[in-house]
């Protein structure tokens, strides 16, 4: 279950990250953003907090400007997730691959057996 931001929540975001001339800035890089997007982000990826029943505050968001740092951590997060869960399931037994290849082997080879002896043939003897 994902935890959204609520409304007042956000709006204090916004506050926290307005300048002196009330302009949104940035809170990952500073800049300033004016009428351009911006995003409220997790500043721990929710896929990876453990406890969904804390409700959250105002430090577990940041405003992050979409072009400059949004997406950017959006991409080390999914990454960051995609890796907590390869670890949970091979700490689990849950991985559907094999961590080594095993190879068939080789066939056991048959017992030895002596070549038969090459009759031979002389002139005049007869066996």
């Amino acid at each position: 279950m994902r935890r959204e931001f609520s409304r007042r929540l956000k709006a204090e975001i916004i506050m926290r990250s307005t300048n002196g001339d009330g302009l949104v800035c940035c809170e990952g890089c500073g800049l300033v953003l004016g009428k351009k997007a911006y995003e409220i982000d997790h500043t721990i990826p929710e896929a990876l907090v453990m406890d969904k029943g804390a409700k959250l505050k105002a430090s577990d968001g940041k405003l992050l400007g979409k072009a400059c740092c949004h997406t950017p951590k959006t991409a080390d997060d999914i990454r960051r997730i995609r890796k907590a869960d390869r670890q949970r399931d091979k700490h689990t037994g849950a991985s559907s691959r094999p961590s080594r290849l095993q190879s068939a082997g080789f066939a056991k080879a048959g017992p030895q057996r002596r070549a038969t002896s090459p009759v031979i043939k002389w002139r005049g003897y007869q066996p």
